[in-house]
């Protein structure tokens, strides 16, 4: 932990281990972006650690017999319209599962969204009408936006906010007593903004938090309240039944590796985990019930391109607790920096052929003309067709990478502005050729 953390330039860390029942390890790295230093109860943002607490909420519903797994959504927030092309519907289970087939692009323009008078329901409802990309349950597809559903769900059969029922029915049950559902409440519970990476260095973000993201990846805790957790989740308490369970926590039946709300690897030994990630949190848990095992591990900086770094944190845990040698895998910058190269490259290369023109006493007016036309146009397309590449949104680039969204911004307006001065500078030279023309 402490190479981890001096290595990748993480500024603040929590890592709590459980072994049969107690903490057999427990510390706490740096600060928070408030210069607070990180103790065991400091509020970290989990990501989509947020998953398994609502698929237990679920589950919970499901025993009271509120909530049929196999039910279309379609009964419970009948609002909910989407155009499919076969019969088949949206269930709950589809929903838990991540195989409802709606898209992750779809998903994306209704997650991680920062409007502070968006509600749980108000963005499931801007989802509303989507157009499936497979029909329901036949391909496994991880999207946060089947979690906003959820919530939807959630609050509509309880009759409850989604924050209120978290908070009632399993937070305080379990003594997760500074984990939090919503932003108000959060901010009480100490929550600060985090940290973004630019070019592997920390920096403070702005405090994102999505109103509507508590059931996909916006609720905060404390490495102690997920000790709690995976203690529950390691023993079993009154919550659910001995079905319910052991349903909570098994792998799913197909070849896919997500099962009620926890991931599972695909080789090796099978065990419930989690990732979870916002622009400027992460967070880890995993439990080897056979083992009666289990760890957390949240961190307050985060870039798409640093996760398997981060990765190999957890990995280097698990292997310490196999009696095996850890390895970190290195913090690997070199796409941002080539971008930035380019960046450095394009900017002289572009000065360097302006200076050139404006040096000529003539130019190919048409030439110059239509290049100043067509850098223009190049420009306009490079953010549409980067994003389709990519399959994310623009927006959604500038949370988890803002660095490389920053440096194709850069590239977008030097081009831009390469050919407004070639059209500006032909203009001018022709607008004086036309006056020595007629002075003679």
């Amino acid at each position: 932990m402490d190479q981890a953390i001096e290595e990748y330039n993480i500024p603040g860390a929590s890592l709590s281990v459980i072994h049969n029942g107690a903490s057999i390890f427990q510390d706490n790295w740096g600060e928070m972006s408030n210069g607070e230093k990180v103790t065991q109860d400091t509020a970290f943002l989990i990501g989509s650690v947020s998953k398994p607490l609502t698929s237990l909420a679920v589950m919970l519903l499901v025993e009271d017999g509120k909530i049929n797994l196999d039910s279309p959504i379609d009964d419970y927030i009948p609002w909910f319209a989407y155009q499919s092309e076969g019969k088949k519907m949206i269930t709950v289970r589809h929903l838990l599962h991540h195989t409802s087939g709606i898209s992750n692009f779809d998903g994306w323009k209704v997650t991680d969204n920062f409007d502070q008078n968006n509600d749980i329901e108000a963005a499931a409802k801007k989802l509303s009408g989507v157009t499936l990309g497979h029909p329901p349950g036949e391909v496994y597809g991880y999207n946060s936006a089947n979690y906003l559903l959820l919530g939807a769900i959630i609050e509509a059969v309880s009759g409850q906010p989604f924050a209120t029922f978290m908070e009632q029915q399993i937070f305080l049950p379990l003594g997760m007593n500074d984990t939090t559902a919503d932003y108000e409440t959060a901010l009480q519970h100490g929550f600060v903004a985090g940290y973004q990476s630019w070019l592997g260095q920390p920096m403070i973000s702005k405090g994102m938090y999505d109103h509507a993201g508590a059931p996909y990846g916006y609720m905060t805790s404390t490495a102690n309240d997920l000790t709690r957790f995976i203690e529950f989740m390691l023993d079993g308490e009154e919550l659910l039944s001995e079905e319910g369970f052991r349903m909570l926590k098994s792998p799913p039946e197909s070849d896919a590796n997500y099962g009620f709300g926890w991931r599972f690897p695909k080789e090796g030994i099978t065990y419930p985990y989690h990732t979870g990630a916002t622009s400027d949190y992460r967070a880890e848990v995993f439990l080897l019930p056979e083992k009666n095992l289990g760890a957390v591990l949240l961190t307050n900086k985060y870039h798409e391109f640093e996760a398997m770094s981060y990765l190999s944190m957890m990995d280097g845990i698990r292997a310490i607790m196999d009696g095996n040698d850890p390895r970190l895998v290195g913090l690997d910058n070199k796409i941002q920096w080539i971008t930035l190269s380019v960046v450095v490259l394009l900017a002289i290369l572009l000065f360097v052929s302006i200076y050139r023109m404006i040096k000529k006493d003539e130019v190919n007016k048409k030439i110059w003309l239509c290049i100043g036309f067509i850098s223009i146009l190049l420009a306009a397309g490079i953010i549409p067709l980067f994003t389709f590449i990519m399959g994310v949104s623009w927006r959604t680039l500038g949370l988890f990478v803002p660095d490389i969204q920053f440096f194709i911004t850069c590239i977008v307006v030097l081009i831009v502005l390469y050919g407004i001065v070639i059209i500006l500078t032909v203009t001018r030279k022709g607008w004086n050729a036309r006056k020595r023309f007629s002075a003679s």
